[in-house]
């Protein structure tokens, strides 16, 4: 058994002190996201958000068992705040798109959840629960199996995230590697990369260099249209035996 000055710390631990704003559940994961935004995810500790807070670092147990539940909480933050734009009416490219732009918006305004996001069962959870109805029900048009869906939903989300961490490091959004590249391929011995030279000797400078906005509107059209030639072979099959 503690002391009795030992018990008294442990039953305030969860409480106020006079004139300091109550502890709840949102001003812990508001402050959580403060530290992932501005200095990344590895910044992120019990502690470091106690201090955050100026409360005792046991008072947010009483909300959140531990990091993994903060950081999924914070997850469930940034989806359940994503913003669709207008789509009714639309057909399932189109709302499959509108779905993409979003997500897009969401991970760009807080790229340093982005690796989690990929790489924790949990977080990938939530961000499914939190924000992926929406694209699972314009996938469910499109006469793809279930299994099918679930891989299209993947490549799509895999793709915006790869995006916008690539994206996150130029912050310009253009990363131009044109004069670099086309220097290289010119410096290659006669016969080596021949499609590389024919390619991006066509293109020339201003057309090698990289925009992100574009890069996007490519990828999301070369993966919507995977998806058509998927679901046009589903159905023909079927109609077919």
């Amino acid at each position: 058994m503690g002391s009795e000055k030992e018990r008294a710390r442990r039953r305030g631990a969860g409480r106020p002190r006079a004139g300091q704003e109550p502890l709840t559940r949102e001003r812990i994961l508001g402050a959580g996201l403060r530290i992932v935004d501005e200095e990344g995810l590895g910044a992120l500790s019990m502690r470091r958000l106690a201090a955050h807070l100026g409360v005792n670092p046991m008072s947010i147990y009483h909300h959140l068992p531990g990091k993994s539940a903060v950081i999924s909480g914070l997850v469930e933050v940034v989806f359940s705040g994503m913003r669709m734009p207008p789509s009714e009416g639309l057909p399932w490219q189109g709302r499959v798109r509108a779905y993409a732009h979003a997500y897009r918006d969401v991970v760009r305004s807080h790229p340093n959840l982005a690796l989690q996001i990929v790489s924790d069962a949990s977080a990938v959870s939530e961000a499914v629960l939190s924000g992926g109805d929406p694209l699972y029900e314009a996938l469910e048009e499109t006469g793809l199996t279930p299994a099918e869906i679930v891989r299209a939903a993947d490549t799509l989300v895999d793709f915006i995230h790869g995006f916008a961490l690539g994206e996150a490091s130029s912050p310009t959004g253009e990363f131009d590697i044109s004069s670099e590249l086309l220097s290289r391929i010119e410096a290659q011995p006669a016969g080596r990369v021949p499609s590389l030279r024919r390619v991006f000797g066509a293109l020339g400078e201003e057309g090698a260099r990289y925009e992100f906005d574009a890069g996007f509107e490519a990828g999301l059209d070369i993966l919507v249209k995977g998806m058509e030639t998927i679901a046009d072979k589903g159905a023909y099959r079927e109609r077919t035996g």
